[in-house]
């Protein structure tokens, strides 16, 4: 007869087989297509939300996401500012991994999927980090302006925001070289390059409340156009191949549309109560209410609501397999 302990221990070794005790297991809802994940930022946790349904399921977790960018179809890549490590966040395997170790102080993360390059923006030590995604290997570190907090990517340029110093540096991702930097707008957040523009939103020079975005050539750095938005617009999007422009604004609780080529404002609409990040795919916007617990769905030509779901403690960042900004 064969030893039992042996038996049992054979069995457990399969049950583990691709987790290890380092990993967290993400909540787990079987309609894969129509599931949204929302990190909390008044509490450590993530939600998955089934926007068929509407059923949450939620997951604690010992740490807080600054940010998390797409590698692949179902797999992601985060990072915690306080914590020196990466994270990876397989949907498919329904998990969340260290990857790899890191500078703690990660604001936000791009990816190039062209070069397999990740870049991150640290706050702490006001540089750049080139890692070799596969490699796990940085292979440079860039210094920039102070508190970099938004990173841009298009073609060959890096756009990044020093939001401290009220600049925007220009990288050349070809050399990993920063080619060109022009200040901007005091106190500024948000950034976003619409194929001929960078623009900048955010709060205003102090005592001064911010109600516009700004737009600025990135060769020259020349203030080329205002649009007036919302108050304190700290996020602006665009859905891939539309000609409207979306901004997000915490001040007075609105995300206004305007027009990418006339720059006029279509529509100007509430969405809860401190909406603080939104993201896009093909039909709709999805918003998340940090202080209204709420986690908006609209259509993105009319702004109508679709759907709102109650998410409780702060819903912040929101991810979605194969959406854009």
């Amino acid at each position: 007869m064969k030893n039992p302990f042996i038996i049992i221990a054979l069995i457990m070794a399969v049950m583990l087989t691709g987790c290890t005790s380092s990993d967290i297991v993400l909540p787990k809802i079987e309609n894969d297509d129509s599931v949204m994940y929302i990190s909390h930022l008044k509490e450590n946790a993530i939600t998955a939300l089934d926007l068929t349904t509407g059923r949450e399921e939620k997951v604690s977790l010992p740490f807080r996401f600054s940010s998390i960018v797409e590698i692949k179809s179902g797999v992601y890549m985060a990072s915690v500012k306080e914590e020196e490590s990466l994270y990876e966040v397989n949907i498919k395997e329904n998990k969340i991994s260290p990857y790899m170790e890191i500078e703690t102080g990660i604001l936000e993360l791009k990816y190039n999927r062209e070069n397999g390059l990740l870049y991150t923006a640290n706050g702490k030590t006001n540089n750049i980090q080139v890692i070799d995604i596969e490699k796990k290997e940085v292979l440079k570190e860039v210094r920039v302006g102070e508190y970099p907090s938004k990173m841009v990517h298009h073609g060959e340029r890096l756009y990044v925001l020093a939001s401290k110093s009220g600049e925007i540096n220009v990288m050349d991702t070809s050399t990993n070289n920063i080619m060109n930097s022009f200040s901007v707008n005091e106190r500024p957040e948000g950034l976003h390059f619409d194929g001929k523009n960078i623009w900048t939103g955010g709060h205003g020079a102090t005592g001064e409340l911010n109600e516009k975005v700004f737009a600025y050539d990135p060769e020259t750095g020349e203030e080329v156009k205002t649009v007036t938005t919302g108050l304190m617009p700290i996020q602006i999007s665009q859905v891939n191949g539309d000609s409207f422009i979306y901004v997000l604004s915490h001040g007075d609780h609105s995300l206004t549309k305007f027009n990418a080529d006339t720059y006029e404002v279509e529509k100007k609409i509430n969405v809860g109560d401190n909406p603080s990040f939104m993201i896009a795919d093909g039909k709709n916007l999805y918003v998340s209410s940090l202080d209204g617990d709420e986690v908006f769905v609209l259509d993105k030509d009319s702004l109508d609501v679709l759907d709102k779901y109650a998410i409780a403690n702060g819903p912040y960042l929101l991810f979605k397999g194969g959406v854009g900004e």
